[in-house]
Formats: C-alpha cells, structure tokens, sequence
C-alpha cells in the first residue's frame, strides 16, 4: 500500500488539493487551502461563495469498469491494473439476520468494506474531478468545496 501511495504521490498523479487519505495531508491542510483562497479573493476586492458536497456511500458506489479504466490511464502495468481487476470480480454477498441468509447476488460496484486499497480506489476514482470543475476545488475524501 505504501509503496502504491508513493507511486501515485511520485508521479504526481493526485490532485494537490486533495487533502484525504495521503501521508502528510489532513484536514488541516485543506482548511489552510480554503483560508488562503479566501484571503487572496477578498484582498482582490471579490466576493467568494462555496458549495459544499459530501458524496452519499462513496465507496458503495465506485463503477469497477470506471475504476479500472482509471487505474490504467495511471501508467501501472498492465499486469497490476489486471491483478486489481481480479481483486475487485467475482465477489458474492449476502445478508445474514439471525441465522436466516438471503440469496447470494455478485457485486457489481464499490469496494471491500474495511480494505486497505478502498481509499487509494477512492482518490483515483474522484481524481479527474478537478479537470472538469472549472472552479476552484478543494477535495478532502469524499467531502468536496467547490
């Protein structure tokens, strides 16, 4: 996992404001970003708003085609992307209430609960969000200020 981080952190291939789930980043970072945007603007005379969104079930919701396809346009080798693809396949789940077990239906989308990848996934997945926000964008997990 750390040495996935340093990969992703060496390239630069994650947002600079993206302050989550990255070694040396916290939220006091991104507080720091937000505070000296603001500054800046309303020295210059402007009138800053923000919009703030905290996606639902972020790590639920991750498309593993959209994910993979994301993973490969990192540079990873193909045999990593094909290794993270079989990871995130064939995965069963079920629900247990006191004994009583529901049909078994194959996962579709999301990442293990608790994995250790899920939020490296999570950073890749919402990474390319800064290049279609035109607006200044500060990202902290899956919480986000636009």
């Amino acid at each position: 996992m750390i040495r996935l981080n340093l990969f992703f952190t060496d390239k630069d291939l994650l947002s600079r404001f993206q302050s989550g789930f990255r070694g040396g980043f916290s939220t006091d970072t991104c507080l720091i970003y937000l505070t000296d945007f603001i500054r800046k603007e309303t020295d210059q005379g402007n009138y800053v708003g923000m919009l703030l969104l905290d996606l639902q079930k972020a790590f639920d919701t991750m498309d593993h085609s959209i994910l993979i396809m994301k993973l490969s346009s990192t540079g990873l080798g193909k045999d990593i992307v094909r290794w993270f693809s079989s990871y995130l396949s064939d995965r069963q789940q079920l629900v247990d209430i006191s004994g009583t077990f529901s049909s078994s239906a194959t996962v579709t989308c999301g990442v293990p609960q608790g994995s250790i990848l899920g939020p490296l996934f999570f950073l890749i997945y919402v990474n390319d969000m800064p290049a279609v926000i035109k607006n200044k964008l500060l990202l902290y997990a899956d919480d986000s200020a636009i």
